[in-house]
């Protein structure tokens, strides 16, 4: 008897040890490979697969302070520990903790906290901070962290273009605000000044001048981007006829002039064409915002540049033209005058690798003229300075035929200062550095129709009752009947 009271015995703590283990072995293992499923429409509770990508390749680890507002009557505190911990979820190096900066004002102090919600990003001794949770400022604090100098973006002024300082309608400040908090350092560039790109520039922006470029700024341009810099040149049908004749042969990209006239994917006036699709290209990859362009003007590629590649970024409808005479107030399409589209209102010109240190094409003047030798000896020779231009440029260029999208008047339309920070982002190649729209949850409006209001009535006010009603006189009947 006693023998099977210690079998027993021993029996229940074994089995016991076993559940035990089974349950620690369970809880490490759903600690250390738990699984979350996101089941919103929208997907709000996820993040995007850039930011995805940034936490998986991230080199060492990244300590985040964040300083949430304790108070009761907000939810910061729970909101920043759910986003932040779906950050912690895709990598082990981001590791995070919140601080009460009214209950730890000496660390606030420290981490120089000029306001509730601030997040401080550390990487060894560098630092960054972001004024709150969303997406979008933590994925690019992260790539900015990472990044081991800060990237200088330049801005051409002096010829007339688009003020860069200036928060009026035809300004250009508040996507200038949008560089500078995604990090970059944005500065004026002088070239009847200076004469030259400066050395730090990432990337060089001409915003549509409006007086044709001196000789030795369109040389600076010239030389910078042949050696390689980074241009982002953006022209008006109103822009100088010289300094859109200058692209040409830079860039191997035509301004004819003329205005873009869409009459069928538009906004109040058919010549702001609005864009929802575009051509596949590195710039608008998964881009599917809408942009519009106001007042734009056509682009016309050559068809075999030499040493370059050329990749339409944005595209009119195909029911779009280009009226050729700016002065006619007739928009409807000209047989004759006008051109059929669809009109390329954006390119990206890319150096081709390995490229043949070749002279460009002569001027698409001097192209169609020659019929026979003779008179290409002689268009080649009124032309010497052609000759001079020695070989493939190294650098990379975006061209816009369109400079309202970026002045603070039209950055009401949702994807155009998108589109500009994704063209700077891949020009300064900062790709990953591009805008997050935040998810939220959709509202879903339930309308009934007229019928299903009916069927509602009866069957709740009318049915309904009338069943119960029923099922209460035949149980009264048969109770009766017992």
């Amino acid at each position: 008897m006693q023998r099977r009271n210690a079998l027993l015995t021993t029996n229940a703590i074994v089995s016991a040890a076993l559940v035990a283990a089974l349950l620690v072995a369970l809880n490490f293992l759903g600690t250390e490979h738990h699984v979350r499923w996101d089941l919103t429409a929208t997907r709000e509770h996820s993040l995007s697969p850039q930011t995805i990508k940034v936490l998986r390749s991230l080199p060492g680890p990244i300590e985040v302070v964040a300083f949430p507002s304790f108070s009761p009557e907000t939810s910061q505190v729970q909101r920043y520990r759910r986003v932040l911990g779906t950050y912690q979820y895709y990598s082990k190096n981001f590791q995070f903790r919140l601080v009460d900066p009214d209950r730890n004002p000496a660390e606030a102090q420290k981490f120089k906290i000029a306001s509730y919600g601030q997040i401080v990003l550390n990487r060894g001794k560098a630092s960054y901070t972001v004024d709150s949770e969303s997406e979008e400022q933590l994925t690019n604090g992260l790539l900015h962290l990472l990044e081991t100098a800060k990237k200088t973006v330049y801005v051409l002024q002096g010829e007339g273009e688009i003020p860069l300082d200036d928060f009026t309608r035809n300004g250009m400040g508040t996507v200038k605000q949008a560089l500078v908090s995604k990090g970059f350092d944005v500065r004026p560039l002088l070239l009847v000044q200076t004469r030259r790109v400066p050395e730090d520039a990432a990337a060089v922006v001409v915003p549509s001048p409006t007086r044709d470029l001196l000789p030795q700024g369109r040389d600076a341009l010239a030389q910078y981007y042949q050696s390689g810099g980074k241009l982002l040149i953006l022209v008006d049908p109103q822009t100088p006829a010289g300094f859109r004749a200058w692209l040409e042969p830079t860039f191997h990209v035509g301004a004819p002039g003329g205005i873009v006239v869409d009459p069928v994917s538009r906004l109040s006036d058919p010549r702001i064409p609005a864009v929802t699709q575009y051509p596949f290209n590195d710039i608008t990859q998964n881009f599917n915002l809408v942009t519009a362009f106001p007042l734009s003007t056509p682009l016309v590629p050559q068809p075999r540049p030499t040493g370059v590649t050329i990749t339409p970024v944005v595209k009119a409808s195909d029911a779009s033209y280009v009226k050729v005479n700016l002065e006619s107030e007739n928009l409807k399409f000209e047989p004759g005058t006008d051109v059929k589209g669809p009109a390329i209102l954006a390119v990206e010109v890319t150096p081709v690798p390995g490229a043949a240190s070749t002279p460009p094409a002569p001027a698409p003047k001097a192209a169609p003229a020659p019929k026979t030798p003779g008179t290409a000896s002689a268009a080649q020779g009124a032309k010497p300075a052609q000759a001079g231009k020695p070989e493939a440029p190294k650098g990379t260029a975006v061209l816009f035929g369109n400079s309202g999208f970026i002045r603070n008047s039209s950055l009401g339309v949702p994807g155009n200062r998108d589109l500009f920070m994704s063209a700077v982002a891949w020009l300064t190649q900062s790709g990953n550095l591009v805008s997050i729209s935040p998810r939220t949850s959709p509202f879903d409006a339930f309308i009934l129709g007229g019928n299903q209001v009916r069927y509602i009535f009866f069957e709740s006010v009318v049915f309904v009752p009338l069943l119960l009603l029923a099922l209460g006189g035949l149980v009264y009947v048969r109770r009766k009947s017992l």
